[in-house]
């Protein structure tokens, strides 16, 4: 089941909170497991619901969690929609810079598609900006999603933050993102999803043949 289907149903539900907890806990320790038997350093990002981010011990709990699997081994990305700043920004900007404090990189996901403004970018403590799968879509086939990939570079670049695209499944798609100066790839051209024992078997395949 994809997550544009379950994901709703979960937040609909109230099962966000409980089910990101998991979530971050599970890919944790995953990739602590990783790391331990390939020995390669790990960057690992997560996805947060607005309902989890919000909640009270979400920092707390998060933070709980990073000591427990030893975490300060792993990169940790947290990914974040830009309908999270329609909530309280107050609220959430010593969120944010707590996390940031800690080394916890932020990266706005689906960037383009909602809320988001240069002022915004410019008051946040922003890494990262995820270019939306619907713009890589119709990259090569359409001259207006080409040139919003071609800004949201140059506005990333612009405010020293990486930019990634997400949903590349082309070596057409890849190349011209490349060419652009993307930084970061994301999609099945590269992999589908994989199990940790599948994940440690395909790393060790990629190291053995780039060597």
């Amino acid at each position: 089941m994809p997550p544009d289907i379950f994901i709703p149903i979960a937040e609909t539900s109230g099962l966000m909170p409980r089910l990101g907890q998991f979530i971050v806990e599970t890919a944790l320790y995953e990739m602590n497991e990783f790391l331990k038997e390939t020995g390669l350093e790990v960057a690992l990002s997560l996805n947060i619901s607005l309902r989890q981010f919000m909640q009270k011990d979400f920092l707390k709990e998060l933070y709980a969690q990073l000591s427990h699997y030893q975490a300060p081994q792993i990169t940790l990305t947290l990914e974040i929609t830009e309908s999270l700043f329609i909530e309280d920004l107050d609220y959430l900007m010593p969120l944010l810079k707590d996390l940031s404090s800690r080394g916890v990189l932020i990266s706005l996901d689906d960037f383009g598609t909602g809320y988001s403004s240069l002022n915004l970018l410019r008051r946040l403590p922003i890494d990262e900006l995820k270019i939306d799968k619907t713009f890589i879509d119709d990259l090569l086939m359409d001259l207006a999603a080409e040139k919003m990939v071609q800004n949201i570079i140059a506005i990333a670049k612009n405010f020293d933050m990486k930019v990634v695209a997400e949903g590349v499944e082309s070596k057409e798609q890849f190349l011209k993102l490349k060419e652009g100066d993307c930084d970061l790839f994301q999609g099945y051209y590269f992999s589908k999803p994989l199990r940790l024992e599948d994940l440690k078997t395909y790393s060790k395949a990629f190291m053995s043949t780039n060597m």
